[in-house]
């Protein structure tokens, strides 16, 4: 069996319509970082699964849409206004909470322990 993996996911779609049902579709499964940038974990099996089911709702001639790897969010530069908070920002980006304390879910739980599971490994 495949080991999950965190994919920075990205898109650009042309269409108000389309629009709203990828994005609606991404924040099922994945954690949002902007409106069109989604962290999600899966196996490569799954990743293609639901690049599969995305190209479904999409124009592929006007739209685009990327899957880029990486290694773990944490390992990703977050600045500015952004829903990831906490243990996701990375040193130095003058957002990062004060030791002990968590910063608000504000996706699904599970989720979120997904994304935190194991916060000293970076």
């Amino acid at each position: 069996m495949q080991t999950p993996g965190w994919y920075l996911v990205a898109y650009d779609i042309t269409e108000p319509k389309r629009l709203r049902r990828v994005h609606r579709y991404l924040r099922q499964h994945g954690l949002s970082v902007q409106e069109s940038l989604f962290f999600l974990c899966r196996t490569e099996a799954g990743l293609v699964d639901l690049l599969d089911d995305l190209a479904a709702l999409m124009h592929l001639l006007r739209d685009d849409l990327r899957a880029y790897p990486v290694e773990h969010p944490s390992r990703v530069w977050l600045s500015g206004s952004t829903p990831v908070e906490g243990p996701l920002l990375r040193p130095g980006s003058g957002g990062r909470p004060k030791a002990g304390k968590r910063p608000e879910a504000r996706e699904s739980k599970s989720l979120m322990r997904r994304l935190w599971g194991k916060r000293n490994e970076r």
